[in-house]
């Protein structure tokens, strides 16, 4: 027979618990402690401070008659599991006990911290054949001192492994400066990568030193390269070709001995051929290359992978974790990771900060999933760029202005006529899929 402990001063507690537990649960008013035992802890009554010590080794529910939030934040503070109100219902504590029974039947099929494999000292954590083949590669090719192109989906590690490649390299301990080709607005990217002189443009008011010279004698990373804006991957490519660079509002040459590490998500080949990306840095760029394999594709390295981040943040779990369910990793390894090692870290981060026991369980993964990350461009926009682009080029050749409106217009009017075409002249289904109300639709149809 399972045993519940309640813990309270109210006599009246007890009277209404019998009335909610089944025949199979036998209450033990303020009785001592017992391992693993379940707790139902009057709030009201008893200072909740008792739950901490209560929590290291037991499942505590409080319970509690005030309606505000300071005492359900305060009980989940110092551990309670699960905070319920008074008057008490079976719909409300059977769930509570059914959760509680499978989350203790879990934890008792775990594995400790030292069962795992080791924390790994170096910056590549992995034991799968494909990691290798990265490792290997990312070797020799920190031994030549050529532009490197970093290709791979979002929250693969590609500013590690370029780091990792600076530093193996004999520009060890020099600049190693990151630049984020998508952060950096537009207007302002040119000035960060030359550097200006005082006076050269408005809100110069003191000459500065671009990237470009600050990473002199060590190494530049352009992530996100696929980002940069046409106009700058001209100038970019004169950089490449000569090392040198004129800083905005400079009459004076600059020549730096920089080493170029690139990285994108996008299909850059692809982006050549729809006149987005050039070719002549295309290939500047990618002299070598190297690929890094989605996560999906690397499930061996999750466990040494969780076994790296559950160390390097367990500090910040709110009581000491001394492992994990094998429940838990079955969770991590039977899921596909869009978000790569990324989300994977984040994953953990979340489990730690949700962490009720010592030992972390599914009931931490309940949001695994949830949080979608950003996806890398798709086909179907490279297919839409390719259809955009030539109409683009063939006016601009035509020397003709307002092409925004006219891109506009022309998109508008295809994607309005297939949309009504499926939905058989329906315009209220029609503004449901576009996610535009009627008034905007019957606008834009009568603009035609």
């Amino acid at each position: 027979m399972e045993k519940i402990i309640v813990l309270t001063k109210d006599d009246s507690l007890k009277a209404e618990l019998e009335g909610v537990f089944p025949r199979n649960y036998k209450l033990l008013m303020n009785a001592s402690a017992q391992k693993e035992a379940f707790i139902f802890f009057d709030i009201d009554s008893i200072k909740p401070g008792m739950i901490r010590d209560l929590s290291e080794n037991n499942f505590v529910v409080a319970v509690t008659r005030q309606k505000w939030t300071a005492p359900v934040m305060e009980a989940s503070t110092f551990g309670a599991y699960e905070v319920v109100h008074r008057p008490l219902a079976q719909e409300t504590v059977l769930p509570i006990l059914s959760e509680l029974s499978s989350f203790r039947e879990e934890l008792q099929s775990h594995l400790t911290l030292a069962s795992l494999p080791p924390t790994p000292t170096c910056a590549i954590v992995g034991q799968s054949p494909i990691i290798m083949d990265v490792c290997k590669k990312l070797a020799r090719l920190s031994q030549v001192d050529a532009p490197v192109l970093i290709t791979g989906e979002t929250g693969t590690g590609k500013e590690l492994i370029a780091e990792s490649i600076a530093q193996l390299s004999s520009r060890f301990g020099k600049p190693f400066v990151v630049v984020n080709c998508a952060a950096v607005p537009e207007n302002l990217l040119e000035s960060e990568l030359f550097g200006f002189e005082k006076g050269s443009f408005t809100g110069a008011v003191a000459a500065k030193e671009g990237i470009l010279k600050i990473a002199d004698e060590g190494s530049v990373f352009f992530d996100e390269v696929g980002e940069l804006p046409l106009a700058l991957q001209g100038k970019l490519l004169r950089f490449l070709q000569t090392q040198t660079f004129y800083p905005i509002g400079s009459t004076r040459e600059l020549q730096v001995n920089v080493r170029v590490i690139s990285a994108t998500n996008r299909d850059l080949g692809s982006m050549v051929k729809t006149g987005t990306f050039r070719d002549d840095l295309y290939h500047r760029l990618s002299v070598t290359s190297i690929h890094i394999p989605p996560l999906r594709e690397r499930k061996k390295d999750i466990l040494p992978l969780v076994t790296f981040f559950v160390n390097k943040y367990k500090h910040t779990a709110p009581r000491a974790i001394r492992g994990v369910s094998k429940a838990f990793l079955k969770k991590l390894a039977s899921y596909e990771w869009p978000g790569n090692i990324r989300e994977l870290e984040n994953s953990i981060r979340s489990a730690l900060a949700l962490s009720k026991t010592h030992y972390l369980s599914t009931y931490e993964l309940k949001e695994l999933g949830d949080r979608h990350p950003v996806t890398p461009r798709s086909s179907s926009q490279e297919t839409f760029s390719s259809a955009v682009i030539p109409f683009i080029k063939e006016a601009m050749g035509r020397n003709e202005t307002n092409i925004y409106d006219k891109v506009h217009q022309e998109v508008d009017r295809t994607l309005l006529d297939y949309v009504l075409s499926a939905t058989k002249d329906n315009q209220s289904e029609t503004a449901r899929i576009l996610g535009i109300n009627r008034l905007t639709l019957r606008k834009k149809l009568n603009a035609r």
